[in-house]
């Protein structure tokens, strides 16, 4: 097979069967490759123990690289050396689609720039099931991943956003660290107009998947949602 780096969709859901997820080429490719570059090695493992290697390979034997937020520029160049050698690689995120609010572009503009061959599959992206789902509208539409901390900025983060949607006729989605979501969630009410619709996409594709859109005024009126320690995924739309 060609030297080639795939960049493989990951379960967003890490119990859920990835048969149901993602596609068959996915497994092919998989078991072709010489090495997979991922976040984390607890994730990579967890990753390709989900595939069937030809005896007496296994998952165990499969070299892995780390590429994360402490990869240094310099390292990217010696990511790709190996495919350059004419080995295939694979490149994953914890989980959903690698390049979307995680690591890998750079990795990938790199190996362009290299004449390496890339390829991608189909698979989960929390940013774009959420939007879906949401019916806020994909036409128009920021994805600003996290959000300041300090309330200030928060604060004016997000009037902004409220702005722009407002102004554009479009959709803004953003993400927290799950156990933060319930202190940004009170935020979004205290700060966005009452008119404003909000989506709070939560574990998505897993079985305790949670999608409401509501105007501000009418999330006012209900109960908090269980979001606390839960993946989730906001949209607003002014």
């Amino acid at each position: 097979m060609r030297p080639v780096l795939f960049l493989f969709p990951n379960l967003l859901d890490e119990e859920g069967d990835h048969t149901q997820v993602l596609p068959k080429s996915v497994d092919a490719a998989v078991c072709q490759i010489h090495g997979l570059i991922a976040e984390s090695e607890k994730a990579a493992r967890r990753f390709l123990r989900r595939f069937q290697f030809e005896a007496p390979k296994t998952f165990r034997d499969i070299p892995i690289q780390l590429l994360n937020e402490h990869t240094a520029d310099r390292q990217i160049d010696e990511l790709l050396d190996p495919i350059l050698k004419g080995q295939c690689w694979g490149l994953i995120s914890d989980c959903g689609m690698p390049c979307l609010a995680d690591p890998g572009s750079n990795l990938v503009f790199k190996a362009r720039q290299k004449g390496i061959a890339v390829e991608t599959f189909a698979g989960p992206s929390s940013i774009l099931l959420a939007l879906v789902l949401s019916g806020l509208g994909g036409q128009h539409f920021t994805f600003h991943g996290y959000l300041p901390k300090e309330e200030p900025l928060l604060i004016k983060a997000i009037q902004e956003m409220q702005k722009r949607s407002s102004q554009e006729k479009s959709t803004h989605l953003f993400i927290e660290t799950p156990y933060r979501n319930q202190k940004l969630f009170a935020q979004l009410l205290k700060s966005l107009a009452d008119n404003t619709l909000l989506c709070i996409a939560t574990d998505l594709t897993a079985q305790r998947q949670e999608v409401a859109t509501k105007m501000v005024r009418e999330w006012k009126k209900s109960s908090m949602p269980e979001i606390d320690k839960r993946p989730t995924v906001f949209a607003l739309r002014g």
